[in-house]
């Protein structure tokens, strides 16, 4: 504060820096969200990857869908803490052998992935491993942030991995984890809102380093965003 008991003129200029940031840009034509990353699904065939966004899409569940050939997306917008909505483009990508070799084609610029596994198929759990090695050697940046989906638990009684078992290797990948159902929508919004606010964390931590230049006091994953926020 200045000798007045105010702000100082430096203040001032962070204060206002850090409200532009938040608020983002706006144009007469349309109000631009103040955020936006990209997000990939990644999982064996079948697991639900599509049922899921579709889901989350409003479109419902269908038990009729064909197996994803390649990749689309789907734009999502969660509501942020504050009620500010934050976009999305959520990837979908193919799980079949046979299209797994396109699948790095669209890592590129991922802020965060899904990696998905069915409740009741025991090797989509195993086969999660190989999922987070082709996101790891695919991107651009080694700490991309991570989320374990158990996809199907309106299917408890059939369950082959256990809760705890899932929770165990998610913290071992340094993950979060959650469980999903495509059929009643049962998680899939607490899933989107969490990717939501992890990446606004990150957004944060990068705006706090470029004011106050204390990159060495912030975590590594802190760098990702960098070149795209």
């Amino acid at each position: 504060m200045d000798k007045n008991g105010g702000e100082s003129s430096n203040q001032q200029h962070l204060s206002q820096r850090k409200t532009r940031f938040l608020r983002g840009k706006k144009t007469a034509a349309s109000h631009q969200l103040p955020l936006k990353a990209k997000v990939v699904m990644l999982g064996n065939m079948g697991v639900g990857k599509t049922s899921i966004l579709l889901r989350h899409d409003g479109q419902g569940f269908t038990s009729k869908l064909s197996s994803t050939q390649g990749a689309f997306f789907i734009c999502s917008r969660p509501k942020i803490n504050d009620g500010r909505e934050f976009e999305l483009q959520v990837w979908d990508t193919a799980g079949q052998e046979r299209f797994r070799s396109m699948v790095p084609l669209y890592l590129r610029n991922t802020a965060a992935a899904l990696v998905v596994f069915d409740i009741t198929d025991r090797q989509s759990f195993r086969e999660l491993g190989f999922w987070i090695k082709v996101l790891e050697h695919n991107s651009e940046y080694s700490n991309i942030l991570l989320f374990i989906i158990g996809n199907k638990s309106d299917l408890n009684g059939e369950r082959k991995v256990s809760v705890q078992e899932a929770i165990k290797f998610a913290e071992e990948q340094n993950a979060k984890y959650f469980e999903t159902s495509a059929l009643n929508g049962r998680g899939i919004e607490t899933a989107m809102q969490a990717i939501a606010e992890s990446i606004l964390i990150e957004v944060l931590f990068k705006f706090l380093n470029q004011s106050f230049g204390k990159s060495k006091n912030l975590p590594k994953s802190a760098k990702i965003f960098a070149d795209k926020f």
